[in-house]
């Protein structure tokens, strides 16, 4: 049995009324003293909870704009009620019906911007720049590059950055947490061990298999947080909290077998004790959740499933990182501010509690908001400046598209004493429509008569395209960089050069601020903990930045050092083919000067040149070269024929003349000396 804390008093409060801790308890764990359904646990759970709820009604705020934004993403409205009925029949399979329609130009114009942030910051390697202002530590830097490459390129971080920038344009809002893991995983290791004879000789070997447990990945992962499950401290700016709040918390869902899992690692405690129920929150109100799943009719939130025989399959899982004064709850002796990581399940029962060590000194979460007012808590997205814009565009083409429906469908004015109404309403093409006996002989036209058609909508197309350069003018994409030629004939590639980069001016700024807010304190966060955490047994063996045929061995203590994180200009990656002419031109202007030959290699510059343009294998077609030294040893023993000089006439003789630079060994190919 573990003994109740004693408690003097709840929550914060002048020093007499904090909680006082037995000397024997404080051996014991945080967690193990947080006794399920004790006074302890329940006013620390009620110190968290009522933290986590403040947080919940501040963003529930936002989730109805959120959602507005996700429905003119995936180009949906709402339909009228005999529209959505002509919707269903649609979806079962009967003849297809004409409904409304919205021009998805919002999601093409964030798919741009999307795209530009990826290939800004994910089209050069390595990813994550890191400089130092020390001569000691500039080669630790490059090696910090290349271990955060490394575990970049192993954890896809490029999917979660494309989430990530999807984020910021949709809900004016990206949220990355960073997190240290060590994963272990059972691998099959084969030995080899050698028979020997009565002489003690090899005579063959022995091989035995077997299943070990090993670290197969030792660093950082980077995850993108949806929005709906993100619940920082309101009283900050949400791009700042990481720095400047108290608290920031993230849920997720979990199944019962994952927590008893990571209670066996010793990572939870209490897991038993959480309550079958799930919680009521601001996310759990229906009209509240993420609208994802408006046109794909999955799951916006897929595992927020309640399993209906057998009810709820999973725990409503809320981490925190929060900063407490651990006396004043009774956590610790501490009397100043320290953070602490906490796990609560279903709002009932803390499963962790541990004091965070991290030497970033930050919470574990990097926030953009790159339309950021720059004071307020919560800001508006590229969404919401573009969603009136998509709305009169769709409205334009539906109106125009209901006008030709009623010019298609024809207006009569029928006289039916006249004109047999059944031959009339005959729906075929060339029909014959007769008249009665009583119109016999009179003029038709006084049977049946169309009404004049007015196309009042006859300029909305062009109205329309005119609200389509207003939204470039505000989003900053132009047709150039969605990858249209604009119109007006022929264009050098200058000109068209010149366009975009004055277009991408704009996303350039706003690549710069996502940088300084949020990847900047991300590169910090994955630096600092990798050499914080990074172990002697793990190490990352890469080839050298000279090409090196041997590894380097890249150990912890090679990463050790202050760094500076600039951040990121927010230009494209140069151009490879536009970098290929560069160096092609370069190419021939050293090859064209004696003074620069001597200066650069040629041959590795053209090796340089062909990597950069695709070559591969290049080293398959070389020559052999003599070298210089091995060429006068064999031209002093008389198998080298010196090569004709121009101007010179006939080849001089071998003996007496000194050997010729230009001399080859003989039988050989023309050319330069070769074997």
């Amino acid at each position: 049995m573990i003994p109740d804390i004693e408690i003097t008093g709840l929550g914060p409060g002048p020093k007499d009324d904090w909680p006082t801790i037995k000397s024997s308890q404080l051996e014991l764990k945080p967690i193990d003293r947080l006794k399920p359904n004790s006074l302890f646990h329940s006013s620390v759970l009620s110190y968290l909870v009522s933290r986590l709820e403040t947080s919940e009604r501040a963003m529930s705020t936002f989730y109805y704009r959120w959602r507005a934004n996700e429905r003119r993403v995936q180009a949906y409205i709402d339909l009228p009620n005999w529209e959505k009925i002509l919707k269903d029949q649609n979806d079962r399979g009967k003849p297809p019906q004409v409904t409304s329609i919205t021009v998805p130009y919002s999601f093409a114009t964030i798919s741009t911007i999307t795209t530009y942030l990826l290939q800004t910051f994910c089209g050069r390697k390595p990813i994550f720049q890191i400089s130092s202002s020390k001569r000691e530590t500039a080669r630790k830097a490059q090696y910090m590059e290349t271990v955060l490459q490394y575990q970049a390129d192993h954890t896809r971080i490029v999917a979660q950055l494309h989430q990530f920038f999807q984020d910021c344009s949709h809900y004016g809002l990206g949220i990355m947490r960073t997190n240290w893991v060590e994963e272990k995983r059972r691998r099959t290791v084969k030995r080899s061990t050698p028979k020997l004879d009565f002489f003690q000789q090899i005579t063959g070997y022995n091989t035995t298999v077997a299943r070990e447990m090993r670290t197969v990945y030792e660093g950082n992962t980077v995850l993108s947080q949806d929005p709906f499950m993100f619940f920082p401290d309101p009283k900050v700016p949400m791009n700042q909290v990481n720095k400047r709040g108290e608290y920031v918390f993230w849920r997720d869902y979990m199944g019962k077998h994952t927590l008893k899992g990571m209670e066996k690692d010793g990572l939870v405690k209490w897991v038993d004790w959480v309550s079958q129920r799930l919680p009521s929150n601001a996310i759990g109100a229906a009209d509240n959740q993420s609208a994802r799943d408006l046109i794909s009719r999955g799951e916006a939130t897929p595992a927020y499933w309640r399993d209906e025989h057998h009810g709820t399959s999973y725990y409503q899982i809320d981490q925190g990182s929060v900063e407490i004064i651990p006396a004043e709850l009774g956590l610790g002796t501490s009397e100043y501010p320290e953070k602490w990581m906490f796990i609560i399940a279903n709002k009932n029962q803390i499963l962790m509690a541990e004091p965070q060590e991290n030497d970033h000194g930050q919470h574990p979460v990097c926030v953009a908001e790159p339309l950021s007012l720059g004071y307020g808590f919560g800001q508006p997205g590229m969404a919401d400046y573009l969603g009136p814009i998509q709305d009169v565009i769709s409205w334009f083409l539906n109106s125009h598209i209901d006008n030709v429906r009623k010019a298609l469908n024809d207006m009569l004015i029928v006289d039916p004493s006249m004109v047999e109404m059944q031959d009339l309403k005959n729906p075929e093409p060339g029909k014959l429509i007769r008249l009665k006996k009583a119109a016999h002989g009179m003029d038709v036209r006084m049977a049946v008569n169309q009404l004049n058609i007015v196309d009042v909508t006859a300029s909305h197309v062009n109205d329309a395209q005119l609200f389509m350069k207003i939204g470039e003018r505000l989003s900053a994409i132009s047709e150039n960089l969605i990858g249209i030629q604009d119109s007006g004939g022929r264009k050098t590639a200058t000109e068209v050069r010149t366009t975009t980069e004055a277009g991408s001016s704009r996303l350039v700024s706003m690549a710069r601020v996502i940088s300084a807010q949020a990847l900047v304190d991300m590169t910090e966060q994955m630096s600092l903990n990798t050499q914080q955490y990074m172990s002697e047994e793990f190490y990352l063996q890469v080839v050298g930045q000279d090409g090196a045929k041997e590894p380097t061995d890249i150990t912890p203590e090679m990463l050790v050092g202050d760094f500076n994180y600039p951040v990121h200009d927010g230009t494209l990656p140069i151009d490879r083919v536009a970098l290929l002419d560069v160096w092609k031109e370069l190419f021939l202007g050293i090859a064209q000067d004696e003074q620069l030959r001597t200066e650069y290699s040629l041959p590795k510059i053209f090796e340089f040149i062909a990597e950069l343009g695709g070559v591969r294998n290049l080293q398959s077609f070389k020559l052999n070269v003599v070298p210089d030294a091995q060429l006068e040893a064999q031209a002093q023993a008389g198998n080298v024929v010196p090569l004709p000089q121009p101007g010179r006439g006939k080849t001089p003789g071998r003996g007496g003349a000194p050997p010729n630079p230009g001399a080859r060994l003989a039988g050989a190919g023309g050319g330069s000396p070769q074997v």
